[in-house]
């Protein structure tokens, strides 16, 4: 008896771990294309990236196809409202909230300020009157993203933030901590920014469109990641890019 119920919970603990396959299925998969989190080759031929390597997981571990597309950050929303998109893996916002159905967490992601080395931050009073810039539809944090008294302006991606920073036409950049850190790194401006203020935490999360038919698939994504945690490999994942 002991020795049937040890097969049986077995069983179980296989099926939580490794999620049904439904082949031939296929999803388009849309997120913001920028390094580390997904970006081209040199060549143009291949995605890079973490979001490249957790698809080629959820490929395997479903047995979906999936197509990925890469794009300003501000127009996914877009994408995702019009159905032409299934899904995506990134921050939410309050938008994306409304037109999508949110599916498994994957991790959390440091966001704040990041100023020229010169500028020191230890508090939130010290951004007042600096000029910061974002990315278009991002949030930080609900103090700043409802304070009408900070100089904000907006980009449509890190590193033409990173490059009005080092040409004196901005003082801060808010967003994702590692990415804009990453990206200073490759591109050799590293030295240009001092030590983050950090003001919270963005959950990365599954989000399907409302008006995909992919949201009937979300349980086995969902089962998929919490296997791709289970197992350590987003862990991997994230340590060999970032």
């Amino acid at each position: 008896m002991k020795k049937k119920s040890f097969f049986l919970i077995s069983y179980f603990i296989f099926l939580y771990l490794v999620p049904f396959k439904a082949v031939g299925q296929e999803l388009n998969f849309i997120t913001i294309e920028i390094a580390p989190w997904a970006y081209k080759s040199a060549d143009g031929n291949q995605y890079l990236g973490v979001f490249p390597e957790l698809v080629s997981e959820l490929e395997a571990r479903t047995g979906y196809k999936i197509r990925m597309t890469l794009t300003p950050y501000a127009r996914i929303n877009k994408e995702l409202e019009s159905g032409r998109q299934d899904c995506t893996i990134l921050v939410s916002d309050n938008k994306r909230k409304e037109i999508t159905e949110r599916g498994e967490l994957l991790f959390n992601h440091p966001v704040g300020i990041l100023a020229k080395k010169d500028t020191v931050l230890k508090k939130y009073s010290d951004i007042s009157g600096l000029r910061i810039t974002l990315l278009r539809g991002s949030a930080i944090s609900n103090r700043f993203d409802h304070d009408e008294e900070l100089k904000k302006e907006f980009d449509t991606d890190y590193l033409i933030s990173l490059r009005k920073l080092q040409h004196g036409r901005i003082d801060a950049i808010a967003g994702a901590i590692p990415t804009i850190q990453y990206l200073a790194k490759v591109n050799g401006m590293a030295d240009l920014l001092g030590k983050p203020l950090e003001l919270g935490s963005e959950p990365i999360y599954l989000q399907c469109s409302k008006k995909s038919k992919g949201v009937n698939y979300i349980k086995n994504l969902n089962d998929a990641i919490k296997s791709i945690k289970h197992d350590s490999t987003l862990w991997d994942i994230l340590n060999s890019n970032v």
